[in-house]
């Protein structure tokens, strides 16, 4: 069964939440336990999240990641936005 294509966004909302989520019981994140979350390759992910700390989404401590503010920020107006969709059923 074929999985659709996501989108840029989609895929860092997707990582910043598996980030969120594992940062809730450890503070910080595992890059594995984010690439199984997101079933992302190992380089496409590294990829991602090279550019979301460029971007100050994410930081990374001691080959370990943490959601920023701005991440945060960034999810919950994804949230937003994707509920807006919904609504107007397009």
């Amino acid at each position: 069964m074929r999985q659709e294509k996501r989108h840029k966004l989609q895929l860092f909302y997707e990582i910043l939440c598996a980030i969120e989520e594992d940062a809730m019981h450890n503070e910080v994140a595992k890059p594995t336990h984010v690439q199984h979350t997101t079933r992302l390759s190992y380089d496409k992910m590294m990829n991602h999240l090279a550019e979301l700390e460029e971007k100050g989404m994410i930081h990374q401590v001691s080959g370990l990641y943490a959601i920023t503010a701005k991440g945060k920020m960034f999810v919950g107006q994804y949230d937003q936005l994707t509920r807006l969709i919904e609504s107007a059923g397009l």
